[in-house]
């Protein structure tokens, strides 16, 4: 990819005042490194090649580092440094041949000489925008005033040079995508090129923006119509950003698109799109597509399941979600308390139950089999949706284990007292507003007090807002 790089670079150059040259050399360098892949000493199959290429352009600084980029990408180190020397004797401030040995030693884990070797390239080429970068990105973590002093010399000397663009094309590409993000929002969308703009779609995705991520599609497929992967990234960010309306416009854009193979995932988030919507039916219809498509995508028989929740057939929906969880040995918690949702939709409807809510209890204690980690949690919800499907029985023996538990416990998590809390309040109610027990329900009522002086079912069952009135 460097190789390839400053063959652009090399060619745009040359292309100014020897065309033809240009042509020959992007050609030649081409041909060497696909040469090199397979001999990357250069002293096999490829001497000869080589051989050619550098009687042709030895005298030619820009081709010198470009063939000493072809043998970096494949590490080998001490011919590069000798196409990066070759390059200085014809130019000695040439930055990009700095730049080349200080590449060297950044693969080589030494970024003190690296640095040492960017800083020549600022100060002999100060108009090459590329030393900056470098040298910005080696003090990124271990000076940032250093890194932004470097950036703040690079404004100043090359103005034309988009430096917020390419700083946050480095951090996209090392994959931090926050520091990427607090750079593309200083960019201007207008003049950002289609591949950083791609690339400022993509991370506001990464970071959970999906609403800037669809505000930077819109601007992409306005700026490049031709380019079908932003209709992608505005169905996707769209969809993130629950904008269903845009989403199912890009995602109908995209479909009626003939010259663009469509995936089982343009058919998911199309899908997705369309459920957010609450168009139940149409999104199974492209879950289905995509699942046609790639019968891994397991993912599509949970959305399925969702839809028929949302039409409110309970019996298709848990045939769907049990698919899925069946298929699939990495689901995730939040998709079996979908389940027991299902089960818990069937007890409000007042289908059989006992049954219903016998399943959903045994869903929640398969959570906590799997995921120990949620334990308290599943356990505040077995009593929770008793208590809230107004089974008061159900409700106090299934928050009295957890009671148990937290109460043996040294010291308990923000979390794990609000179950607390929770648990007190619904049992001391059982007892109190269902069975009329007060006795019973006292003790429970004092606890939750205590924890919660505030609480006013508590001050109310033992009185205290009467007393304190007197």
């Amino acid at each position: 990819m460097k190789a390839r790089k400053y063959l652009i670079a090399g060619a745009l150059v040359l292309g100014l005042a020897a065309p033809v040259m240009a042509q020959d050399y992007v050609s030649a360098i081409e041909e060497v490194s696909n040469a090199l892949k397979a001999d990357p000493t250069g002293l096999g199959s490829a001497k000869s090649i080589v051989k050619g290429y550098m009687k042709e352009f030895k005298k030619n600084p820009e081709a010198m580092v470009a063939l000493g980029n072809a043998y970096l990408s494949n590490k080998q180190f001490a011919k590069a440094v000798e196409c990066a020397d070759l390059a200085l004797k014809k130019n000695k401030n040439y930055g990009e041949a700095y730049i080349l040995k200080g590449d060297v030693e950044s693969l080589k884990d030494d970024g003190g000489q690296a640095a040492a070797w960017y800083q020549q390239a600022m100060t002999l080429d100060p108009k090459n925008p590329n030393g900056y970068m470098r040298y910005a990105n080696v003090y990124r973590k271990r000076s940032p005033q250093e890194s932004e002093r470097a950036l703040a010399e690079l404004r100043k000397n090359c103005p034309d040079f988009d430096v917020d663009a390419e700083a946050a094309h480095t951090f996209y590409t090392s994959g931090q995508y926050e520091k990427a993000m607090e750079y593309f929002e200083k960019t201007n969308l207008q003049k950002l090129s289609e591949s950083r703009i791609g690339e400022y779609a993509l991370t506001a995705l990464s970071v959970g923006n999906s609403a800037k991520g669809l505000d930077v599609s819109k601007v992409a497929i306005q700026r490049f119509p031709s380019n079908h992967g932003f209709l992608r990234l505005a169905l996707i960010n769209g969809v993130g950003a629950q904008k269903y309306d845009d989403a199912i416009r890009f995602a109908e854009q995209l479909m009626s698109s003939n010259d663009v193979e469509k995936n089982s995932g343009d058919y998911t988030y199309y899908g997705q799109a369309l459920l957010g919507a609450e168009k139940h039916s149409e999104a199974i219809a492209q879950f289905n597509k995509s699942f046609s498509m790639d019968s891994e995508s397991f993912k599509n028989l949970q959305l399925i399941s969702e839809a028929y929740a949302g039409m409110g057939d309970e019996d298709k929906a848990l045939e769907y979600s049990k698919q899925y969880l069946s298929k699939n040995p990495n689901a995730k918690v939040s998709e079996y308390n979908k389940l027991a949702g299902i089960y818990l939709a069937k007890v409000k409807k007042g289908i059989d139950k006992e049954a219903n809510f016998a399943s959903a209890m045994a869903v929640y204690d398969d959570i906590i089999q799997k995921f120990p980690s949620v334990k308290d949690w599943a356990m505040y919800q077995k009593g929770n949706q008793a208590f809230l499907a107004e089974m008061p029985d159900a409700a106090i023996s299934n928050y009295m284990p957890l009671i148990t538990a937290l109460e043996g416990s040294s010291s308990l998590s923000d979390d794990q007292k609000t179950y607390l809390k929770a648990a007190y309040r619904a049992v001391g109610y059982a007892y109190w507003g269902d069975k009329n027990d007060l006795e019973t329900a006292k003790p429970f009522f004092e606890k939750l007090h205590q924890m919660d002086p505030n609480d006013k079912l508590a001050k109310q069952a033992l009185g205290i807002e009467e007393e304190q009135a007197q």
